[in-house]
């Protein structure tokens, strides 16, 4: 499939990203997990790493702030065809509503040296209060595009279209976290058509785009059109939505967000 099976913040075992959800079931579990790594850490069994880059973080804060499993640059999200077949559908649930709110630090908006300028580094989208960086994302080793590392980022998919030139250029984000409710993109359903998103590239400059589309489909469909490098510029966002189906250990649906360039702002 072309788009990544979960963008709920990847919930252990299937559990929705709520208190309600699941995680009292999870707590004890969790607890037990822990003392039993603390203690094999105090006998010597397991080898705690060094600091630096940590397990949750991607080789963007190691400096090139792309994901590992990325392929080469010809490489594409397979097709919907090729997706596998899910798992006996469970009755689906009512979306959860995570909580407390996530606090997320302000991108640097700051060009950044060694990236190509047309390259995006945040996103700015004023009418539901999103200002989040942007991370590199690729292929994963399942042949779909990568989600973001941190609930406050996006990623934009790096061997696709740039923001502002030819094709579809698209960015994903998670709409909640399973440690932390809800993430960057739990307002995106409330984006309405005439809404502007800015791009900042590396270069330090913005692009606006102006919303035209918001559409829900089956979480594995997708627009036509999605991931082309050819034809007008456009932008593609896109999140979870729907109910969550405990059986796919994921939301029903994807929400697309679909936006035209207007200008550049020095």
């Amino acid at each position: 499939m072309s788009f990544p099976n979960r963008l709920d913040g990847g919930t252990p075992g299937g559990v929705p990203s709520s208190p309600e959800g699941g995680y009292r079931y999870w707590r004890q579990r969790i607890a037990l997990a822990v003392l039993v790594f603390v203690a094999a850490v105090s006998a010597g069994v397991v080898n705690v790493p060094p600091s630096g880059l940590s397990i949750f973080e991607s080789e963007a804060s190691a400096g090139a702030f792309a994901q590992p499993y990325t392929v080469g640059p010809s490489a594409a999200p397979q097709s919907a065809s090729a997706s596998t077949t899910p798992p006996p559908a469970a009755a689906p649930t009512a979306t959860p509503t995570p909580s407390p709110a996530l606090v997320c630090p302000l991108p640097s908006l700051k060009p950044r040296r060694g990236v190509p300028a047309s390259w995006p580094i945040a996103i700015q989208i004023p009418s539901i209060g999103v200002d989040a960086a942007v991370e590199l994302a690729g292929l994963d080793k399942h042949g779909d595009m990568q989600v973001p590392v941190n609930p406050c980022d996006v990623a934009w998919y790096k061997l696709g279209a740039v923001p502002g030139a030819a094709g579809d250029s698209v960015i994903d984000g998670h709409l909640d976290w399973w440690t932390d409710g809800p993430a960057v993109f739990w307002k995106l359903k409330n984006v309405r058509a005439g809404a502007e998103i800015d791009i900042i590239d590396a270069n330090g400059a913005k692009l606006r785009f102006k919303v035209t589309t918001l559409v829900s489909l089956h979480r594995s469909g997708e627009p036509p059109g999605t991931f082309t490098t050819t034809g007008p510029a456009l932008l593609t966002l896109y999140t979870c939505a729907g109910v969550w189906e405990p059986g796919a250990e994921t939301y029903s649906q994807r929400l697309f967000v679909e936006a035209v360039p207007l200008h550049v702002k020095g």
